[in-house]
């Protein structure tokens, strides 16, 4: 009997401050007080572990968006900050362009690193709640690591793919608005993603590009271009009067002013580079802004072929060739058989 008052005096819960020992305080029963401090010690480890979750996330998100806008506003070569210094304020639409695509990097590239962040996360958050009401993890995890290895199997183009797009955006290889060759399509960027760049070719194809099969980039509108400009000269013609017109040509095309800012070096020219029994030609070239550097490639052809006309080193009267129709040969042809058999 005096065990039993004993056993009757003793609290039913664990020592110090919980769930269970409140509940007795307030009710006095020890039946409800146990399974309600069990009940409520549960809610309060689930409650722990979503706010916890919620918390890590926001943080993860925050470094993420600092890390990403730090690594996607980092300044570029020397090159390119000489670019920007000899285009100043003049050029805003290329500093407008340029901001666009760093934002868009970042904001593509925050997106989905903050997702990825969200959903590893939540999960390890929802395994610990299961674990919190004893759930055997075992043959969950197994599972999924199974089900984890078929998908990874059957969808490796697929994460080929995305990674692929995520270094493009990283490495900033190239952006909307740029002309680029990525093997076998070429054409200007007017969508990009991370498993698929959109390209417009010159004819108007629209070209999807899997990210994962593009093996190598060439990109013409980034940072300068080299404008070379080759002009055929017949084989009489003064290869050193070409060449002093042309400079000519080339000097006036610096002092352009509607030219000029898109000048970044003097050109240079580099006289004769091939020659045939039919032709010499002759190399003009010239750093531009790669904006540019179509436009000022054709104006420089225009300019070099009206110099060279109106200096007299081309003509076409006196070209070299005389152009003979077929039916006229064949007519002049039967014209001198027939005088040779009357002869």
């Amino acid at each position: 009997m005096e065990l039993l008052a004993a056993n009757e005096g003793t609290p039913p819960c664990d020592a110090g401050f919980n769930s269970c020992s409140l509940l007795y305080k307030i009710t006095g029963s020890e039946g409800f007080a146990v399974d309600g401090g069990v009940v409520l010690d549960k809610i309060g480890q689930v409650l722990l572990i979503i706010v916890a979750a919620f918390f890590l996330r926001w943080l993860v998100n925050r470094a993420i968006g600092r890390i990403i806008k730090q690594v996607t506003s980092i300044k570029g070569p020397q090159s390119i900050a000489e670019l920007a210094d000899k285009l100043g304020s003049g050029n805003a639409r290329r500093d407008e362009l340029l901001g666009d695509r760093s934002d868009k990097r970042a904001e593509t590239l925050t997106g989905v690193l903050q997702h990825v962040a969200g959903i590893v996360i939540f999960t390890v958050a929802f395994m610990l709640v299961l674990s919190a009401f004893n759930v055997n993890l075992a043959p969950i995890l197994a599972s999924a690591g199974i089900a984890g290895i078929a998908i990874g199997f059957g969808a490796q183009n697929l994460v080929q793919d995305y990674l692929a797009g995520i270094f493009i955006l990283i490495e900033d290889q190239y952006g909307v608005g740029d002309n680029v060759d990525v093997g076998d399509a070429q054409g200007t960027v007017v969508d990009m993603g991370l498993r698929v760049t959109t390209l417009r070719s010159l004819d108007g194809t629209l070209w999807y590009v899997r990210n994962g099969q593009i093996l190598r980039v060439g990109n013409s509108s980034q940072s300068w271009a080299y404008v070379v400009v080759d002009t055929p000269l017949p084989p009489t013609a003064d290869i050193d009067k070409a060449g002093e017109v042309i400079t000519q040509v080339a000097e006036g095309f610096v002092e352009d002013e509607e030219w000029s800012p898109h000048i970044l070096k003097e050109p240079e020219y580099l006289g004769p580079i091939e020659m045939t029994i039919d032709e010499i030609k002759v190399r003009l070239g010239v750093r531009t802004t790669s904006d540019q550097q179509w436009a000022a490639g054709r104006e420089l052809r225009l300019r070099v072929t009206e110099a060279l006309r109106e200096a007299g080193v081309i003509d076409l009267a006196s070209s070299g060739r005389i152009y003979v129709p077929r039916s006229a040969a064949g007519g002049a042809a039967g014209a001198a058989g027939a005088a040779g058999t009357t002869a």
